[in-house]
């Protein structure tokens, strides 16, 4: 004859433990407070990107032109090329003459700075994505185009719209 195990007064079997320690109810609710805070945290660090100098991501507030912020001469445009204004973070480019288009110089595969407009193509260094100069994606990863900034050309000036 086997004999049973016994039961507890809350009619639960006393049988030995197979699986590891189980965590007391002030250790799950520590463990779910400690996890709160880090989301929390993580939540209110500002969630945009901007890259250093070396076109890496970096998280904080980026400083993006706002509407009425003269970025340069129209002339210092090549047509058929770009020009990126990195502390705005707009690539100003002129696909055909006197056709100027704004987009935003961060890349949207994972938040860096486009580096350079070279070959009728915006150039990302960190994965090197490309971008035609209207911002349609001509090789990835990049899957999205730049976002359009609206720019405006009078009197010889580009300005942000």
């Amino acid at each position: 004859m086997t004999p049973h195990p016994t039961s507890s007064p809350a009619g639960e079997r006393d049988e030995p433990r197979t699986r590891g320690p189980v965590l007391g109810r002030r250790a799950v609710v520590a463990g779910a407070g400690i996890a709160a805070v880090g989301a929390v945290a993580a939540c209110s660090s500002g969630g945009s990107t901007t890259a250093d100098s070396g076109g890496q991501a970096q998280t904080g507030d980026a400083p993006q032109g706002s509407p009425g912020t003269a970025l340069g001469p129209a002339s210092d445009v090549p047509v058929g090329g770009g020009k990126i204004y990195s502390e705005e973070q707009v690539v100003v480019t002129q696909p055909t003459q006197g056709q100027y288009t704004g987009l935003s110089a961060i890349c949207p595969h994972q938040g860096c700075t486009v580096s350079q407009v070279t070959g009728g193509q915006i150039v990302c260094p960190c994965h090197n994505s490309r971008f035609s100069l209207d911002g349609a994606v001509v090789d990835g990863p990049a899957q999205r185009p730049l976002d359009p900034r609206r720019v405006t050309v009078a009197d010889g000036s580009i300005t942000l719209a």
